[in-house]
């Protein structure tokens, strides 16, 4: 039986532009996400991030950067409904064919002076933001500095504005003490799009029990990578250790918050048996074989994600806002 796919994190625009520049989407026939595939193996949605590179952080070029991602999304990212609200959503989940894409914001320095406004996000349906990438910006540090600190007070006004507003956000490369910052200003909800596990992967970019713990209370999705990197420190990795994880996850939490990231364009190196989204698929008949019940697979392949989407935006009339 074939479950609807959500996938929480694709690379694609970062791809795109990489691989096959000033490509139509639907017009790209190879690499780890094309459309054919997608419609393929029944990939209902994917959440596209708009990645922002730490060398484009500061005032004056962040903002630009981000506004030119969102012109070449518009013209290239052909193919794909845009799914900017939970109506959107549920009618992409029910059609027969097609693919859905819901954007998300990684790195959000260009907000922290308004020369990309809230507003503007809330326009495009952009409802999931991540603070940082891996270096330093002006919110704070990512999860790829050596010897990180909290939030900067510009930081915690955004956050703060965040809450407010009614945007959700994702700790995926939020360094440690930026994030404990976070728990103790922010109400709101919180996922990690994607990321590994330090049980197995002991990196600072992956998550520790404490990180779940934090994003399960708040009713939040995490998102299992298939992205070597973050799955074995010696980036060998096939589908059966993305199963691995997945299941030390369940076993763990239960299934309730588990989905997939699999951060495809993210990364170069390849996962074993797991080349492209269509993969998913024989990532799916590893739960069949290990006796996953029917409710809890199709949590994991989409179903979780779907109903997190579905209840943004979560607007400060239905969640009280951080002081």
């Amino acid at each position: 039986m074939r479950r609807p796919i959500f996938d929480g994190h694709v690379d694609l625009v970062y791809g795109l532009m990489r691989h096959h520049p000033q490509v139509p989407f639907h017009q790209v026939a190879s690499g780890p996400v094309t459309l054919s595939d997608m419609n393929r193996a029944g990939v209902k949605v994917i959440v596209s991030a708009l990645y922002c590179p730490d060398e484009y952080n500061g005032p004056g070029t962040s903002a630009g950067h981000l506004r030119g991602l969102f012109q070449y999304a518009d013209e290239f990212l052909t193919g794909l409904q845009h799914v900017g609200t939970a109506a959107a959503l549920a009618a992409c989940l029910d059609a027969a064919t097609g693919t859905g894409m819901i954007e998300l914001l990684e790195n959000a320095d260009a907000l922290v002076d308004g020369a990309v406004s809230l507003s503007e996000l809330k326009d495009r349906g952009i409802w999931m933001v991540g603070l940082t990438h891996a270096g330093v910006n002006r919110i704070g540090q990512g999860n790829g500095v050596g010897h990180p600190e909290g939030l900067t007070a510009a930081g915690k006004n955004l956050v703060k504005a965040l809450d407010k507003n009614g945007f959700g956000i994702d700790i995926a490369h939020l360094a440690d003490p930026c994030f404990y910052d976070l728990l103790d200003i922010y109400n709101g909800p919180l996922i990690s799009s994607h990321t590994g596990f330090r049980q197995f992967c002991p990196r600072s970019r992956n998550l520790d029990r404490e990180h779940l713990e934090a994003v399960f209370n708040r009713q939040g999705v995490v998102g299992v990578t298939v992205n070597p990197e973050m799955l074995a420190l010696d980036g060998r990795v096939g589908v059966e250790d993305v199963f691995r994880q997945i299941d030390w996850l369940v076993q763990g939490y239960g299934p309730q918050g588990v989905g997939l990231g699999t951060d495809f364009y993210g990364f170069d190196l390849e996962t074993l048996g797991l080349p492209d989204l269509a993969g998913l698929r024989g990532l799916e008949e590893m739960f069949d074989r290990h006796g996953y019940d029917e409710d809890s697979i199709s949590r994991i392949m989409g179903g979780n994600w779907a109903v997190f989407y579905a209840g943004l935006p979560v607007g400060p009339e239905t969640r009280t806002p951080s002081k």
